[in-house]
């Protein structure tokens, strides 16, 4: 499979070739986190490639292929960033403004002068960049494919976490997405502050529903498992903020759009360039004690842990 998503991004005909995508848009708890990868094709060599022969789109991988790939996609990127956007502020700014804001940020921190910019499935404009909107990008592209693992995994890690904070959801199982036995624990413990307040989950015709709060939940699904797979009978429809609409990403001034990346990053440059580059058994040290929770920081890691503090709901 990573024959072709390779050989689609060599086709862009630069040397640079960037990715997006994002993770939790469907879920009614948890953060939402967009990703980006910049691969350098001049630096990116056979081995590599190789190293990266199971890259496709996260959702097709197994879980523990999945966090496999991570600290080679970690590797082998010429930049890599990640923004979280917590529940609070997605009932805030409403759903899909989150996720427009989110993706254009990591990709402007990551593109470069002549770079292909490469975002799956939305369209993003007025940013430092025009991506190219790219439909099941994340099975099309390799950068795409990249960040969709590492917004993914970066997620899973955030959810492992909420599951600890919140005890009873099961967030570590179902990652925050509608799941039967979700739903059964939201109408019995009520909403935790992970949840989405301005999201209203309707349930199947003739489904009765149990108000909690700002979210209307259903008493009970028919279909559907713990995987974390939404359920089918179960439609999503966002409430968007009633007063002021927040402003979209194309019209914030530069310096709001620096320090929403500054309070949103996880993995900036600073950490994956050239001149701070982890490499070998140290830089996958690195990725499974901070991304992956597999240990305690040690003073040698270059990351702002205050930064990784900001990133989840209040409680």
């Amino acid at each position: 499979m990573s024959d072709s998503l390779f050989a689609f991004d060599r086709a862009q005909g630069v040397r640079y070739v960037c990715g997006a995508d994002e993770s939790g848009r469907a879920c009614m708890a948890g953060p939402l986190v967009a990703a980006a990868v910049r691969f350098d094709y001049e630096r990116l060599n056979a081995d590599g490639v190789a190293r990266l022969a199971d890259l496709n789109d996260s959702k097709k991988l197994s879980p523990r292929r999945r966090a496999a790939l991570l600290p080679v996609v970690l590797e082998m990127a010429d930049m890599v960033m990640t923004a979280i956007v917590p529940a609070t502020q997605i009932d805030r700014e409403g759903l899909h403004m989150s996720n427009m804001r989110a993706l254009g940020c990591v990709l402007d921190a990551v593109t470069v002068d002549g770079s292909a910019d490469l975002v799956d499935g939305f369209e993003l404009k007025g940013g430092a960049t025009s991506p190219r909107q790219i439909v099941r990008g994340d099975q099309t592209s390799a950068a795409i494919a990249a960040a969709s693992i590492v917004a993914k995994e970066t997620r899973d890690w955030l959810m492992r976490q909420l599951d600890d904070q919140y005890p009873g959801y099961g967030f570590a199982v179902h990652k925050g997405y509608i799941t039967p036995a979700h739903v059964a624990a939201t109408v019995e413990l009520g909403l935790s502050p992970a949840h989405r307040r301005s999201v209203r989950w309707k349930a199947s015709p003739g489904r009765k529903n149990v108000d909690r709060g700002n979210a209307t939940l259903p008493t009970s699904v028919e279909a559907g498992d713990d995987s974390g797979r939404p359920v089918e009978q179960v439609e999503a429809a966002t409430t968007q903020p009633t007063k002021k609409k927040a402003a979209g990403w194309k019209t914030l001034p530069d310096a709001e759009k620096a320090q929403y990346l500054l309070d949103h990053q996880t993995l900036s440059d600073r950490n994956w360039t050239d001149e701070a580059r982890l490499r070998g058994e140290k830089r996958e040290a690195f990725v499974r004690r901070i991304l992956l929770g597999d240990g305690p920081r040690d003073e040698s890691d270059e990351i702002d842990t205050a930064r990784q503090g900001s990133i989840l709901p209040e409680g």
